[in-house]
């Protein structure tokens, strides 16, 4: 048998050769090995900041390092569409388009797992449950499995202005102001006096949900249990209801919102504030003037058994189990370097700034960086201390109908401030609408 010089193998015949040969094999380009030559698997990952904030995140962590063989592409969405478009798509089980990747936040996370198509990741993140966030573990399971890579989350204090504070005759020390404002009928009390002292407000707040559901998550875990029933309407919820209540009648809140607030904001005529740790960049934005201003303490507390912080729903990295084994093998690797290491969490905090990573050895590294906005204070530091201190409840996200319930709160507590609805027959009623639909669909 004559034998042809391997060297006469043309480059078409041999691409054909190696086409024929994967397609046999039933192999996407995660399953064929690398050869001289042959082009950077993609791995692409859909997310609603800027390219370029996730191409310096990619840098800063060692992504190409660890991955040499790996081009990522970041497309950047707008926040509904993402999740419209994954939900779409994973609900048809059709992966043609679909990224390897998807960052999500956690309110559609648990209709992204009832469409049957993200990946269960339990084993993988199981060997970090130590060095993750207690809420945020107890806030990814669901029917005691896991889902998504934990990414950031929302640790809240309160904000108070230097300032306002000091022309009002008032301590500014952090643990002297957590003493001065111990309770929300302090807040009013202090409110009070700040109008009198100097004209400014001592919070916005505006006919919705939004302070009912601030003080509501320092007793619950938001509308739902871990079971995904409606909570909402219980009576630590009623209770933060009636004492929103209070604060819009009071006289010493304001009512502003958007752009206005943030003028309000530098004009000195709002004295504290709900400041998440995403405050610092969403401050250097809006209201630069006010950077060295402010300071943190812990929250007001609703009762005796109040935490004095509290979480909001945080945000996963998602990976689609209706694409090829190989990406999905890959893509799990490339997550878990993003969100449970110290190179890939610091890398991120630092690109966005007050991010707050759910990884406690990548928080601890954040804590000597300082803040852009806070007077003497490092974010990290304080957020951290105080989380360690108070435990907080975990913001569940339990139910499919997190958008309903969020309209139905709503309406209830548009009610109870501009119409003196009874706090307890209006969140009810909003409970049972929601109660319905999830019976009505046989699901939570």
């Amino acid at each position: 048998m004559q034998v042809k010089n391997k060297q006469s193998l043309s480059r078409r015949q041999f691409l054909k050769g190696a086409g024929a040969l994967a397609a046999g094999a039933g192999l996407s380009t995660f399953g064929i090995p690398a050869v001289i030559g042959q082009a950077k698997q993609v791995v692409e990952m859909w997310m609603w900041e800027t390219p370029e904030q996730w191409k310096l995140v990619e840098e800063l962590s060692g992504l190409n390092t660890k991955f040499p063989d790996v081009e990522f592409k970041w497309t950047a969405l707008p926040y509904a569409d993402l999740h419209q478009k994954a939900l779409t798509s994973l609900a048809a089980g059709i992966p043609e388009g679909l990224p390897s990747i998807f960052r999500t936040h956690n309110p559609y996370y648990r209709p992204l797992v009832n469409t049957q198509s993200i990946m269960e990741v339990t084993d993988q993140v199981e060997q970090y449950k130590d060095d993750i966030f207690a809420p945020i573990w107890d806030e990814g399971l669901i029917e005691g499995k896991h889902y998504h890579i934990p990414d950031d989350t929302i640790v809240n204090m309160l904000g108070y202005r230097i300032d306002i504070f000091e022309a009002a005759g008032l301590p500014t020390d952090p643990d002297e102001v957590a003493e001065l404002l111990a309770t929300y009928e302090d807040m009013i009390t202090v409110g009070q006096a700040i109008k009198e002292a100097t004209g400014a407000s001592i919070m916005t707040m505006n006919a919705n949900s939004t302070v009912f559901n601030n003080i509501a998550a320092q007793n619950t875990t938001g509308p739902f249990d871990a079971e995904g029933n409606i909570i909402f309407d219980s009576a630590e919820h009623i209770q933060a209801a009636i004492m929103a209540k209070k604060l819009w009648d009071s006289g010493v809140t304001l009512e502003v919102e958007g752009p206005q607030e943030w003028q309000a904001h530098k004009d000195g005529q709002i004295a504290t504030i709900q400041y998440p740790n995403y405050l610092d960049f969403v401050l250097v934005a809006n209201a630069p003037e006010t950077a060295g201003k402010w300071r943190v303490t812990k929250l007001p507390r609703l009762n005796d058994n109040s935490k004095r912080t509290s979480i909001g729903a945080g945000l996963g990295l998602v990976i689609p189990s209706i694409i090829p084994e190989e990406q999905q093998a890959l893509a799990r690797e490339i997550a878990t370097h993003m969100r449970l290491s110290v190179e890939g969490t610091v890398a991120h905090m630092k690109t966005f700034s007050g991010a707050f990573a759910t990884y406690l050895p990548g928080l601890e590294a954040m804590r000597d960086e300082p803040s852009p906005m806070l007077a003497d204070q490092f974010t990290f530091q304080v957020f951290l201390d105080v989380f360690a201190e108070e435990s907080p409840f975990p913001r569940l996200v339990t139910s499919a109908f997190e958008s309903d319930t969020g309209t139905a709160i709503n309406d209830a507590m548009f009610r109870i401030l501009n119409e003196n609805a009874e706090p307890e027959e209006a969140l009810k009623a909003g409970a049972d609408s929601v109660r319905a639909l999830q019976d009505s669909r046989g699901i939570k």
